[in-house]
């Protein structure tokens, strides 16, 4: 069987939750006996049009204009669809195509051609929220832009033969693209490197040694991660647990606003941005923990960070927004906040800990929360009977 993945970026060339799924997944079925190739845009000039990476995954990458351009909105799905259709000619008709992301996957959509849709989240709603800016359109085109885009998402997953989610959150967002589609889906949850991340031990650390709770968080600095509210939630923290600390890995266009907050709040000691934190010192940190906190402020389509975190053996706090409540109530109910506010996330981390007892039962059974479920084995092989219904 050979799978080709129809994505906009791909890991390690762009670091995201969408863009690591894509290539521990391609990785996976690779070593499942299947041959993968994905088509991507290139994200830097340097980085070669094919490449096969040790791991066995083909990386087929194509030139997208810059999100810089004023014409980048129209121009960017012509582009782009043109490109991926040269990628796929020719073998259509020999491979399973997997879609990740909808303008890419317009190419074979509007071929009407068979293929696979994993519904990730709406990113027309992101569109401008998640870029704060970057994109060089003008306003009176951003409306039209979100509308394009939605309308393309709502394609793609309305002509797709099976749609996927990663949870039963994102179900009730394919209804909202496609009635038909929200029929024709399967939840089939994102895989987790559950030997990468298992309980265990975990290099000392000053800063944080005589920390508790020691909070760790791994988001990107954008809004709707909520990094910047779990941060105003400290000083509510601090008033009941002095001896409390936030550990922050990841980068984004917020970082100068929680830099701003940070200071003003008086949290230098309190608080500390990792920025970008690489496997395996990403694990060291969910053991170092005593909680982790996902502060979600609008939907996400899985959760991978709380799933991260029962795997490793720490129980996740997360708000109750998109599908981290799904992941988070594995472990316990108690793990989900009352709300997005920092209010909310002050009242349940100081809830949680004021009893190590319980967080250290809940840290006891949290790996079983997840494991074998989430193990990137039994998500491939439910891929690979997906796939198999298409013949």
């Amino acid at each position: 069987m050979h799978v080709v993945m129809l994505t906009n970026a791909i890991a390690p060339d762009k670091i995201g939750g969408l863009e690591r799924y894509v290539r521990e997944l391609s990785i996976h079925l690779v070593k499942a006996g299947c041959g993968v190739t994905v088509i991507a845009k290139r994200v830097d000039q340097e980085h070669a049009p094919d490449e096969t990476g040790f791991d066995g995954v083909r990386i087929l990458r194509h030139d997208a204009p810059s999100k810089r351009d004023p014409s980048f909105a129209l121009r960017y799905p012509l582009i782009v669809t043109a490109a991926v259709r040269k990628a796929l000619r020719g073998h259509e008709s020999e491979t399973i195509l997997h879609g990740h992301f909808p303008v890419p996957t317009l190419a074979p959509a509007l071929r009407r051609a068979r293929y696979v849709y994993t519904l990730h989240a709406p990113v027309y709603r992101e569109l401008l929220s998640e870029h704060q800016g970057s994109y060089a359109l003008p306003r009176p085109l951003q409306r039209v832009a979100v509308g394009g885009l939605r309308a393309a998402e709502a394609l793609v997953v309305a002509r797709a033969s099976r749609v996927i989610t990663l949870s039963e959150f994102m179900r009730s967002e394919v209804r909202q693209l496609s009635a038909k589609a929200g029929d024709n889906t399967r939840v089939i949850a994102g895989g987790i490197d559950t030997d990468e991340f298992q309980p265990g031990s975990f290099p000392a650390e000053s800063w944080s040694a005589d920390a508790y709770p020691l909070l760790f968080t791994a988001r990107r600095l954008v809004p709707h991660t909520g990094v910047l509210q779990l941060v105003q939630a400290m000083p509510q923290i601090l008033a009941r647990q002095p001896n409390a600390k936030l550990a922050v890995a990841g980068s984004g266009l917020q970082q100068p606003v929680i830099e701003a907050a940070i200071a003003a709040l008086g949290l230098q000691n309190s608080v500390r941005l990792l920025g970008r934190v690489d496997q395996p010192f990403l694990g060291h940190w969910y053991r170092r923990a005593h909680l982790v906190v996902t502060p979600s402020q609008q939907h996400e389509g899985f959760g991978l960070v709380t799933a991260e975190a029962l795997a490793s053996g720490r129980p996740c706090l997360v708000t109750p927004s998109g599908a981290n409540p799904e992941v988070a109530s594995l472990l316990s109910p108690d793990l989900v906040a009352n709300g997005n506010s920092p209010a909310d996330l002050a009242e349940a981390v100081c809830r949680l800990s004021k009893s190590p007892a319980y967080l250290s039962d809940l840290a006891n059974r949290a790996r079983a929360a997840v494991y074998p479920a989430m193990s990137w084995p039994n998500i491939v092989d439910r891929h690979l009977a997906l796939y198999a219904e298409l013949g």
